[in-house]
């Protein structure tokens, strides 16, 4: 007969070798795990402003899945980037890219220099069905992942036109809920253009009743200030009033000191951006790293001239020679609150009708279409080049900005790097600011590498996670576990911009390779043609 105990040893010995295969199984090494691709032997710069360091990154579904001495299983595919620095894909939140992307939807330039999150949107323009515009980019596929806000400009002109007046209470309702609609779409806040046509026509009380309409979301007030010259600080306290009494984060647009008489004056913008900061505001500001800004001819002119439509004012200008003269006179006494003498600091980037003149300073214009350079030849052009192209736009670089100024923005760790630029075509007649091409590899090679005005974790971080925690984008602009893999890989030695004044589409130089999603969209100087972006919408939605 057996001993007593026999049957609870029957009914234990299935539990005593489970637990002896545990054991065992505690004792064998884990499987590594499959990765899409490890990057082996780089330098991190993770974002963060802290210093690099030595650490492989492990890519899975599109996403960061390691960091650190990555053990990857056999057949994990490698990229050695030894001697490399490895960093987050670049955060810009000022371009204009609304409907061309559709047309060019790899934003290859944008993407050479390390962009691959982008907010557009911004001056007051945007797309007027954000919905809509979003599911046809989520349709066709992008190269690069793209946000927008939601255009003050836009708005008004949906519902006022191009009138020099106040809105009626109904008027503002109805602009209201255009804005909030942008909002329920995914538009990351609302953007103003208060030196253009009609942005420059509304109040501040205007401005806070829309603000207030992006609120309840959580978006950001994004403002081209309504001054960037003499009244600089004036604009500076309206944007961030505007944000205060709204409930909404503000972000200063492209900030400068415009101007000769204005240089030297960046010291006085921080200080009271800084002042509004310490109060708790939420005040964020973004700049290029140029000492020449771009937007179109129309600035030179009264803008109280301009509410008739750029058609309707270059009509007047061609049939009433009398008002002619008063606009000519208008122009001489802005060259004269510039500050240069002379329209010697604009730079024509692109005239319609007039294409052989693109890339010339005016008076070198003038010289060549009138035979002669004076002041009155210069604004008498200015006046021709208008109306020749309206209703189109006649894009412009204006050289009026202090180099010292843009050092000392540039030294702030709080201040992100945007490129306020568009998409640039492979060739054509035009010759735009070089931003679109080397505005970051400018910034990393000039900057940091050349004159030591920061250093190279500060400027990572300006170009990453500042401008990403700004505008609450989720999981981009940083290197960490459950990140997307939006990554740049560069050669910290060689990192260039190539694109000058007269050869604007130079691509840059020492990027190795970008990844958006974790999939590779460029290879040294060439976009791969992956549409990997994602459409972002506000709140992290996708």
């Amino acid at each position: 007969m057996p001993p007593p105990y026999h049957h609870g040893m029957r009914r234990l010995a299935p539990a005593l070798l489970l637990a002896a295969s545990l054991a065992a199984a505690q004792q064998q090494p884990a499987a590594a795990p499959a990765y899409d691709l490890v990057l082996r032997g780089g330098t991190v710069h993770d974002g963060t402003g802290r210093p690099g360091f030595a650490a492989d990154v492990g890519l899975r579904a599109g996403r960061i899945a390691a960091i650190g001495d990555v053990a990857a299983a056999p057949g994990s595919p490698t990229l050695r980037v030894d001697g490399l620095v490895v960093a987050p894909g670049f955060v810009d939140v000022h371009v204009h890219v609304d409907t061309e992307i559709v047309r060019e939807p790899l934003c290859a330039n944008f993407l050479r220099m390390g962009v691959t999150t982008m907010v557009t949107g911004n001056c007051g323009n945007s797309v007027e069905d954000l919905g809509a515009h979003m599911l046809r980019l989520e349709q066709g596929g992008i190269g690069v992942n793209y946000g927008s806000l939601v255009g003050h400009g836009t708005v008004r002109r949906a519902v006022l036109g191009t009138a020099n007046r106040a809105p009626s209470t109904d008027e503002l309702a109805r602009m209201a809920s255009l804005v909030a609609a942008a909002m329920r779409a995914g538009a990351f806040g609302m953007s103003t253009g208060l030196i253009y046509v009609p942005g420059i026509y509304a109040a501040t009380d205007e401005l806070v009743a829309l603000a207030k309409a992006v609120a309840p979301f959580g978006g950001v007030y994004a403002s081209h200030i309504r001054n960037e010259n003499d009244a600089v600080l004036d604009a500076i306290a309206e944007a961030i009033a505007i944000g205060e009494r709204a409930g909404v984060a503000v972000e200063i647009s492209h900030v400068k000191c415009t101007g000769k008489p204005n240089h030297g004056r960046a010291g006085q913008v921080i200080a009271a951006v800084q002042s509004a900061r310490a109060r708790g505001l939420k005040v964020h500001v973004d700049q290029y790293a140029y000492d020449a800004s771009s937007t179109g001819i129309d600035v030179l002119f009264p803008a109280a001239e301009l509410d008739v439509g750029r058609d309707g004012f270059a009509k007047r200008l061609r049939e009433d020679t009398a008002y002619r003269a008063t606009i000519r006179t208008a122009l001489l006494a802005k060259m004269d609150q510039v500050g240069f003498g002379d329209f010697g600091y604009a730079r024509i980037a692109a005239a319609k009708g007039n294409e052989a003149l693109n890339g010339l300073l005016l008076p070198e214009a003038a010289k060549r279409k009138l035979g002669r350079d004076d002041r009155d030849a210069q604004a008498e052009l200015a006046i021709e080049l208008l109306v020749a192209a309206a209703p189109a736009r006649v894009s412009m670089i204006y050289h009026s900005l202090g180099e010292d100024d843009v050092r000392q923005f540039l030294r702030e760790d709080w201040i992100a790097i945007a490129s306020d630029a568009g998409i640039r075509a492979e060739a054509g007649a035009e010759r735009p600011h070089p931003r679109g091409s080397g505005n970051n590899p400018r910034v990393l090679g000039k900057y940091v590498r050349d004159e030591g005005v920061l250093d190279l974790p500060t400027a990572i971080q300006k170009m990453t996670s500042v401008p990403a925690l700004a505008f609450g984008l989720v999981d981009r602009g940083a290197i960490r576990v459950g990140a997307f893999a939006d990554l740049i890989v560069f050669d910290p030695a060689k990192i260039a911009d190539t694109a000058t004044w007269a050869e604007p589409l130079g691509k840059p130089v020492g990027v190795r390779a970008v990844f958006v999603n974790g999939q590779l969209a460029v290879a040294g100087t060439q976009a791969t043609g992956i549409r990997a972006g994602h459409v972002l919408r506000h709140g992290g939605r996708r």
